[in-house]
């Protein structure tokens, strides 16, 4: 039986869109619903039957090691990578070093939450023997994402960022590579001229142009980003929605569905919701919360905000 794809997780890159939960908190741990980020990219993998997974991390990695051994479902071996310099994507798949040989290997961007069934999509990319596969789903910003032009499966344009896009299918953070494209990266990628990173698109769109196999196919699901604080706060909003958790109580506080209550929490005489996620071990007292995610151990006491991220040093990042 053919071996099943390497799993690769990129976590790295300086997060200062996320400030300021970066850098305090690693990127890979940054809470969604109270859960890291790291444990939606071990699921996902772990539901199409990976087995073997490289998580791949900054220089600044404190604590993602440990995270992703306990965080790391039955029948997934979590191993860990360090790009030295955050210097692209593709830089970051190298990375991975050795565990790359000779593999067919699936990478997920940690801050790109995927829903729906994505097996299909690996089952296609494994039978195809392409040398590259993306995963699609139409966007509203096409001039700041990958682009692909699709006829049929067959990708026959890509192109990162473009000024005038050819069609609105983005490349939806995670990427099939086969080994050739492994080798690309590593013997002759492309370097962006404007801040000389290590592309993995552009790499992918330049095996296009040579006439590489190169295939595409539509996400299923939703294709959800946690990068910045207004989509991390818009993803907490929609997978509240799509838990559909039974309506709280708490006495002396007004709460407002969709919303999460950690446990071991203090909450006296607030006015919490739609749309906020309180942390273990939290404490608030007289706060009036909307759309807003309160990290672990963190503690308000008369204050009234919207649009935010409160972390447990009581910093507060706005969308």
């Amino acid at each position: 039986m053919p071996e099943r794809p390497l799993g690769v997780i990129l976590t790295g890159g300086r997060g200062t869109r996320l400030r300021p939960l970066t850098p305090t908190i690693p990127k890979a741990l940054i809470p969604l619903l109270n859960r890291p980020l790291l444990a939606y990219s071990l699921d996902l993998y772990a539901a199409v039957g990976l087995s073997d997974v490289v998580v791949v991390v900054g220089g600044d990695h404190e604590g993602v090691e440990r995270a992703a051994a306990e965080l790391a479902p039955a029948g997934i071996t979590v191993e860990i990578a360090v790009q030295a310099e955050p210097i692209g994507l593709g830089d970051a798949v190298a990375s991975a070093g050795a565990a790359l040989d000779g593999r067919q290997v699936a990478v997920l961007a940690v801050d790109a939450v995927l829903t729906g069934d994505i097996q299909p999509t690996f089952e296609a990319f494994e039978r195809s023997g392409a040398d590259a596969g993306l995963t699609l789903h139409p966007t509203d910003r096409p001039t700041e994402m990958g682009i692909a032009v699709l006829e049929d499966d067959r990708i026959v344009h890509l192109e990162e960022k473009p000024q005038q896009p050819r069609s609105d299918l983005a490349a939806a953070g995670l990427w099939l590579l086969g080994p050739a494209t492994i080798e690309r990266l590593r013997t002759d990628p492309f370097i962006r001229p404007t801040d000389g990173e290590i592309d993995l698109t552009g790499t992918i769109g330049a095996m296009v142009d040579g006439g590489a196999d190169v295939r595409g196919w539509r996400l299923s699901g939703e294709w959800l980003d946690t990068g910045t604080i207004a989509s991390l706060l818009s993803t907490q909003a929609r997978l509240l929605e799509l838990a559909k958790s039974p309506l709280l109580e708490v006495p002396g506080s007004a709460l407002s569905e969709p919303l999460m209550i950690g446990a071991g929490t203090t909450i006296e005489d607030c006015e919490l919701g739609p749309n906020v996620v309180v942390g273990d071990g939290a404490v608030l007292r007289s706060a009036r919360l909307r759309d807003a995610m309160v990290v672990a151990g963190a503690r308000l006491e008369g204050v009234e905000h919207e649009g935010v991220v409160v972390t447990a040093g009581g910093q507060v990042g706005r969308r």
